[in-house]
């Protein structure tokens, strides 16, 4: 750990830079931990968010039955961290991989797979029954995203044939809808969302009713997490809720037809003034190596509320501060702001600066940063 950094102010680290407000990370999870036991599910965080096991740990301790990972090299920086129980949410499908999978099994105290094609789960069990293991899955079924999953129509006739492998333990259903996390409206949203997990949950019940193994209903992101609970989820997956970003503050929620407001923004980019020798804008040392590139978003400015934020064509190391008063600003200012898309974003970062009252109290490693594999 770089220590010199420790008790500095925000605005004298070296830039560009993640910064986390310790409180509001920890009222971001708390709050989310006790709308789960308020809602009787369960909430199983997902790790592609932040990538640091720090807080993944954290989140553990707050209360979370466990951590979703998307790649199983993030699961094993999961393990290696001692969590307790790891659900890795997209299929492992790759011979090259096996050989860290089977680790993973053998040293993880719990970890759960996702299945939807049959050839795999003949792999899976050949690997499981080869070195006296049972190998914990669920169906992964298709929410409506075409990304990964069996449809609901063949759900029922694979889960069968899941059942029917000693190697393999059935425990249940993930059904995830991740492109309806950002939609807009909070009623089209909930409508579009419970429409698809109350099919999966009438999906569990069908498995149940068949004789089949079905504890876990689990998916659901930060967007639907007070919707899918109607559809009698066992468990959520939300990522987003612990750090937040531009993208989740533009949607709609229960309280407000334009914010979501659920959530604290605890995670923010600080960026420094580096030329102001142009008229009308300065230039920034945050470029697209250093904010994720929304479409559809730019990077909000927080602590000047009247500059905004553009790439502005300036290559991947810069980026154009402009707007009223944008010719105050000083070489080396301070420019904080909220990054539009905060998973592509943070993976591009080796560590966080942990705030308390602006003043660095840590600085935790992105562990799983690059883990794409």
């Amino acid at each position: 750990m770089n220590s010199q950094w420790i008790g500095k102010h925000k605005n004298e680290l070296d830039t560009p830079a993640l910064i986390i407000d310790f409180d509001k990370l920890k009222d971001n999870i708390q709050k989310m931990n006790a709308f789960g036991i308020s809602h009787s599910v369960h909430i199983r965080p997902h790790c592609k968010t932040h990538k640091c096991s720090k807080i993944a740990l954290l989140q553990e301790a707050s209360g979370a039955i466990g951590i979703s990972a998307a790649k199983l090299s993030e699961a094993e920086v999961l393990i290696d961290s001692e969590i307790q129980s790891i659900l890795l949410t997209s299929p492992v499908v790759s011979p090259a991989k096996f050989p860290r999978l089977l680790s993973c099994i053998k040293k993880a105290k719990e970890l759960i797979l996702v299945l939807d094609h049959i050839e795999n789960a003949k792999a899976l069990n050949h690997l499981a029954l080869e070195n006296q293991l049972v190998i914990k899955v669920l169906v992964d079924i298709d929410g409506g995203i075409g990304r990964t999953g069996v449809s609901f129509e063949n759900a029922l006739e694979f889960a069968k044939l899941i059942h029917e492998f000693k190697g393999l333990s059935l425990q249940g259903i993930q059904c995830y809808a991740g492109h309806l996390q950002h939609v807009q409206d909070f009623a089209e949203r909930k409508n579009l969302s419970l429409t698809v997990m109350k099919k999966a949950a009438q999906m569990r019940q069908t498995f149940l009713e068949t004789g089949l193994n079905a504890l876990i209903l689990t998916g659901t992101g930060t967007g639907t997490y007070d919707i899918d609970v109607e559809a009698q989820v066992t468990e959520i997956q939300p990522g987003s809720y612990a750090v937040m970003d531009v993208e989740y503050a533009k949607i709609g929620s229960i309280k407000h037809p334009e914010q979501f407001i659920d959530f604290k923004h605890a995670m923010t980019l600080i960026t420094s003034v580096l030329s102001k020798n142009q008229k009308g804008h300065v230039t920034v040392d945050a470029g697209t190596k250093s904010i994720y590139v929304d479409a559809q978003h730019c990077p909000q400015i927080i602590s000047h509320p009247n500059l905004e934020y553009s790439w502005g064509g300036f290559g991947d190391e810069h980026g154009k501060i402009f707007g009223v008063g944008v010719e105050q600003l000083k070489l080396g200012e301070i420019i904080e702001m909220i990054v539009p898309h905060c998973d592509p974003t943070i993976n591009l970062y080796d560590q966080f600066f942990v705030l308390n009252n602006d003043r660095v109290i840590d600085i935790w490693e992105i562990d799983m940063r690059g883990c794409s594999q």
